[in-house]
């Protein structure tokens, strides 16, 4: 690694906050008195795309006054935009932390900053809030660096005379050893690798740059004398065809390209157009070979897409063999191998589908489903989540009607036909709620729409947290709509019945006969003593049980249909962070909670009849029959009401046409649900 990568390291984690108790950061405010840091600062804004400077208007520098530093702050001004993700970085040459607290004393030019002192954080030394030296940066081992670096005046100079030459300079040959002045001062122009690369990235610019401040002849000498090459005779072309090939002097080079590779992103353009020499070359080294490779691969999948599906199956093990060497290649970690990476969870569908799902009852097809099959789902949501265009999204959604519908219109009949012969066994009264288990300081997560699949990669996320967490199944109530079974993993579900003549599943309180809306339900909670967690709100784990709900995964499937699995991923993040956060306050313990499953079909879930005269109340997986009406379709009770009878739409069809993704219905995707308990790891009891 480089110096420059544990500066932009601490930079930005500077700006980190707790979700769950914060609101993000307006901006980072690097404050530098002595200007330590400014002669670098044209090399740290290659690194940092998000770092603004305080100086005379230069746009193109990202570099201004304070008021138009306050307008690309708030994202005013079109001609120059930020990262979306990123949290912008102000640095202040000549300004100290006193300057901007002083409001009153401050400079009318600083003034408009001034407030963002309450809206930001600050990149300090210490919590006095002393400017990071680049001495005290280096040598401090809490930034990962710990550098021997002399203290003497001769040393502390040459330190900042080099600090460009530095910063791009790898850690690896600078510990171990005590830097003198004798050592920095070999830094200026000195890594003639470094030196390189940054030419190849950007030749005219850097040129210039080093015309100016009477480095190119030296680094015209470093060509010759470590590379062979003359850089009169020789054209760009030319030396990147070197690079790729990799071999002799040129073999350093690439390996130190391959490691900061993210830091040249124009320099991977332009190796686009080099080409191998011959067979014999290296041809992972070569960008214009993957994009060839992945021009093939497109168009061999998107004639797939017409084949039967044990043609598919074995077509796609063929490429994937052809193709899996190209995911641990250099340019797949930069998104240009999308279909290479594709292949990987289509290959996995096609494995664990080659045979038909089956059962000798509803008990062990849920185990079955526990061990392996939820798998599937994990796959083919995956599948649609890399689809990066709209090209690919249909070429991947026609290729999963082929190989995962199927499948899951077979896994859902047979275990429609075994609860039609064994009944549900999630029937009310069978199964205790996991919001009724009596633990001490737990704040139980209620995460709508959080199916089986999902809570195995949640439990990941929460154990790279360092958090130990386990995953257990119960039934959800029946239809597996939120009206219905949100309130059967609720506390107050003993409390809780329902009307005869209902046509919206909700249940009513038992006593008194009110709706289970938001209102009586957070004052039924408060009347048992539990606290509701809204917001940020993190509670008072001495008080006892707390509930919350975050993350919406129900709402997010109605609304983005076939292209739900592309915005999962934001979701368990933000329930990550919140739980993070209840444990940052004092939570020993969070039980997260779902009320139903879903099904997503990538080209439509299909249509199914249902006489509108059958039905006094139609939704899109199931139906409230009138009466003493006779159907073929399975009946079932509704949970809150047995005699209430329920149609349930067959297989994977819908009612209601037009979804890719729905709920309500009777299958292991909408049916098993998760829960998850969550402990710190630093504690064994368990809840």
């Amino acid at each position: 690694m480089q110096v420059i990568d544990y500066l932009v390291a601490q930079l930005r984690q500077c700006s980190q906050f707790n979700s769950a108790a914060q609101v993000a950061p307006a901006v980072v405010l690097w404050t530098d008195e002595t200007r330590q840091w400014q002669s670098a600062m044209p090399v740290i804004k290659r690194y940092l795309p998000e770092l603004l400077e305080l100086g005379d208007y230069q746009p193109q520098d990202r570099t201004g006054p304070a008021i138009w530093l306050k307008c690309v702050i708030a994202g005013t001004l079109p001609e120059l935009t930020l990262p979306n993700d990123r949290i912008p970085i102000l640095y202040l040459p000549g300004v100290g932390r006193k300057d901007l607290r002083a409001i009153s004393q401050c400079p009318a030019w600083l003034q408009p900053l001034a407030e963002l002192q309450y809206r930001g954080c600050w990149w300090a030394y210490n919590t006095a809030g002393r400017d990071w030296t680049v001495s005290s940066f280096l040598t401090n081992p809490k930034v990962g660096l710990a550098l021997d670096v002399a203290k003497d005046s001769r040393a502390q100079s040459a330190l900042l005379s080099v600090l460009p030459d530095l910063l791009e300079s790898q850690v690896e040959g600078l510990k171990g050893k005590k830097i003198e002045t004798s050592d920095l001062l070999a830094l200026a122009g000195g890594d003639p690798i470094k030196n390189l690369l940054t030419w190849l990235e950007a030749p005219t610019e850097s040129e210039a740059q080093w015309r100016a401040a009477g480095h190119w002849d030296h680094f015209v000498g470093q060509c010759a004398d470590s590379f062979g090459v003359e850089l009169a005779k020789a054209d760009i072309a030319t030396l990147l065809s070197l690079l790729c090939e990799g071999k002799g002097p040129w073999e350093p080079v690439w390996q130190r390209f391959a490691d900061t590779a993210q830091h040249h992103p124009q320099l991977i353009k332009a190796l686009l157009a080099v080409q191998p020499a011959d067979l014999l070359c290296e041809e992972s080294h070569y960008c214009s070979e993957n994009a060839r490779a992945e021009a093939a691969l497109a168009q061999q999948l998107q004639a797939l897409a017409e084949e039967a599906s044990s043609t598919l199956r074995q077509q796609l093990l063929a490429l994937d063999e052809e193709h899996a060497e190209r995911r641990a290649w250099l340019w797949s970690s930069f998104g240009l191998s999308p279909w290479a990476k594709v292949l990987q969870p289509l290959v996995q569908i096609a494995q664990l589908t080659q045979q038909q799902p089956g059962g000798a009852n509803v008990a062990s097809m849920a185990e079955l489903y526990q061990q392996r099959l939820w798998q599937v789902d994990a796959a083919a949501l995956e599948a649609m989540a890399l689809a990066v265009d709209g090209v690919m999204q249909h070429c991947i959604a026609a290729l999963l009607a082929q190989i995962y519908t199927p499948w899951l219109e077979a896994l859902t009949l047979r275990f429609q036909q075994l609860v039609r012969e064994e009944g549900y066994p999630g029937k009310p009264g069978v199964q205790e709620p996991p919001a009724r288990y009596q633990v001490e300081s737990a704040a139980f997560f209620f995460v709508d729409g959080l199916r089986f699949d999902l809570a195995h990669r949640l439990q990941e996320k929460l154990q790279q947290s360092s958090l130990s967490c386990s995953l257990d199944t119960r039934w959800s109530a029946l239809p597996s709509l939120t009206a219905t079974a949100k309130a059967a993993v609720t506390p107050l579900s003993e409390q809780l019945t329902g009307a005869l003549d209902n046509e919206d599943f909700i249940p009513i309180f038992a006593e008194g006969g009110s709706s289970f809306s938001s209102h009586h339900f957070k004052k039924a909670l408060a009347q048992m003593g539990w606290q509701y967690l809204e917001g940020l709100d993190c509670g008072d784990p001495a008080q006892g049980h707390a509930w919350l709900q975050t993350g919406d995964i129900d709402n997010l499937g109605h609304q983005r249909q076939q292209l739900l699995p592309q915005v999962i991923e934001p979701v368990l993040n933000t329930v990550v962070e919140r739980v993070c956060g209840l444990f940052a306050a004092g939570w020993r313990k969070v039980v997260i909670v779902t009320d139903h499953g879903w099904l997503w079909a990538p080209e439509g879930l299909p249509k199914s009849d249902l006489d509108k005269f059958m039905a006094q109340k139609r939704l899109a997986r199931c139906a409230i029959l009138k009466g003493n009406v006779q159907t073929a379709a399975l009946k079932m009770p509704w949970h809150w009401n047995p005699n209430v009878t329920l149609a349930m739409a067959p297989g994977i069809s819908v009612f209601t046409a037009g979804d890719y993704y729905n709920h309500g219905g009777l299958s292991l995707q909408e049916c098993l649900t998760p829960v998850l308990q969550v402990v710190a790891e630093s504690s064994d009891k368990k809840l």
